[in-house]
């Protein structure tokens, strides 16, 4: 294997890898073995037809393609550690040359580890603040509790707040449909105000089966941008109303929920756990403001490109995933934002520049202090994490691969730095 580094500008190196065509005839090997066991071929075991036969059921081209992503695969690394490359993420390749019985020839452009000098960190001064939690919130939890526990009874008498109704509505701008401005059977508790404001009030005094038609302007801060103060047109049938009975909140209560006594007990454990909720959310502030503070005292070469534009990718299908789990679109949260993917990509910039320095930081204090993770500590944390998996063999499979190994090194060793530097700056 013959290798060709070359040094670019903006900590970015590339090397060109050639194969001769003797070591590539031993991937091309592995690609019909491993082919042979992705397809079914009749008369065969699988992984056990020979080539020719492999060769009728998938294309030279695709032969090809699978040898040259088992070489490459196997070849990069080596040949980063052969060159003493401190590389970061995965490379972008190149095929320069693939063709059977010649050298097999790729150029990989990879990240490289910018110079990075860490100053003073003990001068760093932050304080920590206590975790609090107010009366005011362990009341808004046990009424979310009762109206999790209310009881609701059909009636036809007029909708009234506090009421559960639901309702057929359809709204109309300048006599148009509005884009997903219809519901039917939408259910709405009168008084949590969460249409827009007017509409409950609207509501109030209607009956089972009445049709009411009004206009209502949005607010000028409404989360559509396209709708804020305009004036639109409401029609609204009330489909149902129920009368909604809240349980007392009692010591009765208190035993339905659990193993409470009264009362008193479970409004502690409800203090209990917001207490430890308000202390991670404290623990993650800070710990962003350390990390933050740490920055300030680190002096950076040039920033890699490649992970700065991989970490806004990222960073746009953490929010693209987010929305889905709430149930949107995303094309419809760009549609509403009047923004496409590659505007939220330069907003998101600052932000995922900041990542990769802190990234970058936390592996130079990792190698200075010589704090990694150890096999067996990721071997613990695999075994902890597959018993909670235990009947989804597919979580079980990746949870074992070398891939999530890495990742598991990484994020143990960022934790191990963290908890070092905190103890830097309590210390000084």
């Amino acid at each position: 294997m013959q290798i060709t580094v070359e040094l670019k500008p903006k900590s970015l190196t590339a090397l060109t890898i050639e194969l001769t065509a003797d070591e590539f005839s031993k991937f091309i090997t592995k690609a019909v073995n491993h082919l042979a066991e992705e397809i079914k071929i009749p008369g065969f075991r699988p992984g056990k037809a020979p080539r020719d036969v492999v060769e009728k059921k998938v294309s030279s081209k695709a032969l090809l393609e699978e040898a040259a992503e088992l070489a490459v695969q196997d070849s990069f690394p080596k040949a980063v550690i052969e060159k003493d490359i401190k590389s970061l993420g995965a490379p972008k390749i190149f095929i320069e040359k693939l063709a059977e019985g010649n050298p097999f020839i790729y150029k990989a452009e990879v990240a490289v580890l910018p110079e990075i000098s860490i100053g003073d960190i003990k001068s760093i001064k932050l304080e920590k603040k206590p975790a609090e939690v107010k009366t005011e919130k362990v009341e808004e939890t046990l009424k979310g509790l009762q109206k999790m526990h209310a009881t609701e009874t059909r009636t036809n008498r007029p909708a009234k707040t506090g009421d559960r109704v639901d309702v057929d509505f359809n709204v109309y701008l300048d006599n148009v449909p509005l884009d997903g401005g219809k519901g039917q059977n939408y259910p709405l508790t009168i008084g949590e105000k969460v249409f827009i404001p007017g509409f409950e009030d609207q509501v109030i005094g209607m009956k089972e089966n009445e049709v009411k038609e009004f206009k209502l302007t949005f607010p000028k801060d409404y989360v559509k941008k396209d709708l804020q103060g305009k004036q639109a047109d409401f029609k609204v049938t009330l489909k149902a109303v129920y009368d909604v009975a809240l349980p007392a909140l009692d010591n009765e209560f208190a035993k339905k929920l659990g193993k409470f006594e009264s009362m008193e007990d479970l409004r502690a454990k409800i203090q209990e756990n917001l207490h430890q909720e308000a202390k991670m959310k404290e623990e993650q502030k800070f710990e962003q403001a350390m990390l933050e503070a740490v920055l300030t005292k680190c002096k950076i070469g040039e920033m890699p490109e490649i992970l700065v534009e991989a970490e806004t990718d990222k960073m746009l299908h953490e929010l693209e995933h987010a929305i889905g789990d709430d149930g949107g679109k995303f094309e419809d949260y760009l549609s509403n934002i009047k923004k496409n993917r590659d505007d939220l990509k330069k907003e998101f910039l600052p932000k995922a520049e900041t990542r990769v320095k802190v990234a970058l930081v936390l592996r130079t204090l990792a190698e200075k202090e010589k704090l990694f993770a150890t096999d067996q500590e990721v071997e613990n944390e695999i075994s902890a994490e597959s018993l909670r998996y235990t009947n989804q063999p597919e979580i079980l499979k990746r949870l074992q691969s070398e891939d999530y190994k890495d990742y598991l090194k990484m994020v143990l060793a960022n934790k191990k730095v963290i908890d070092w530097v905190s103890k830097q700056i309590s210390s000084s």
